[in-house]
């Protein structure tokens, strides 16, 4: 690979945004602690994929995410991180960092590669983008993964939250599913 995830540039800016210090465990695995700071934040590379995950302490990571591009594993480390990124910018959280959301319009679901898993599709298009079959991330991710990672920091940065909604969402309130209202 000529950029490693190590090198990654908006790795490498998006991690001292949540006041985090990056821990590199090899030129393709970087990791760096959570809101919970007994949680590790897990950024990898591996037989031919890009991974997304977490660990407890000293454990292994256990994958959250896993894709063809490191690009929506980014889109990912935003979303995970969205509500601690908006309060390190003394800006007020979303409040989604545990809450469930509807999927996204033009977003769906197919079989993974495993009876646990999904694949991710847009427009009936599989993505290359595999989440866990029971996990929040199979429906909140599909929001983040309509803007690039670049566009996903600068609507973090928006001090207005009905206006970071409508750019997130294209709604100035957050589609929480109907669990959560």
């Amino acid at each position: 690979m000529s950029n490693t995830i190590s090198e990654d540039e908006f790795i490498r800016t998006l991690v001292p945004l949540l006041d985090r210090k990056i821990y590199v465990v090899s030129e393709d695995h970087v990791k760096f602690q959570s809101n919970d700071l007994n949680v590790m934040i897990h950024v990898w590379y591996e037989d031919g994929f890009y991974f997304g995950g977490s660990s407890e302490r000293l454990s292994p990571p256990s994958t959250y995410l896993r894709a063809d591009s490191l690009t929506p594993v980014k889109q990912w480390l935003v979303m995970d991180n969205f509500d601690l990124l908006r309060y390190c910018l003394d800006l007020k959280p979303f409040g989604i960092s545990f809450r469930e959301l509807l999927i996204a319009p033009h977003w769906s679901h197919r079989p993974g590669t495993t009876i646990y898993s999904v694949e991710l599709c847009h427009n009936d298009q599989p993505t290359g983008v595999f989440t866990g079959k029971w996990s929040d991330v199979a429906t909140k991710l599909t929001w983040f993964l309509n803007h690039t990672p670049e566009r996903l920091l600068e609507i973090a940065h928006i001090e207005d939250v009905k206006e970071a909604c409508q750019a997130l969402f294209g709604t100035t309130h957050i589609p929480y599913s109907k669990n959560y209202d």
